[in-house]
């Protein structure tokens, strides 16, 4: 007697290829560019606000510059 299928299972199963391994690949690399890229948004909106605040007058406020 042949060898017949008895049963079909969809679903995931990583040690059928090497799917599994990319898909934690994946995941990482996402959450690790977006925590870099999180903290460069914060690191540059600090430094220009720290620019921004230095290139005003000292002895100005914000009403007086406006007229």
């Amino acid at each position: 007697m042949k060898g017949r299928i008895l049963k079909i299972k969809t679903g995931y199963n990583p040690n059928s290829s090497s799917i599994g391994v990319d898909v934690v690949v994946f995941f990482t690399a996402g959450a690790a560019v977006t925590v870099l890229f999180n903290t460069l948004a914060a690191v540059l909106g600090a430094a220009k606000a720290q620019v921004k605040e230095s290139k005003e007058l000292p002895g100005l406020s914000h009403r007086d510059k406006q007229g």
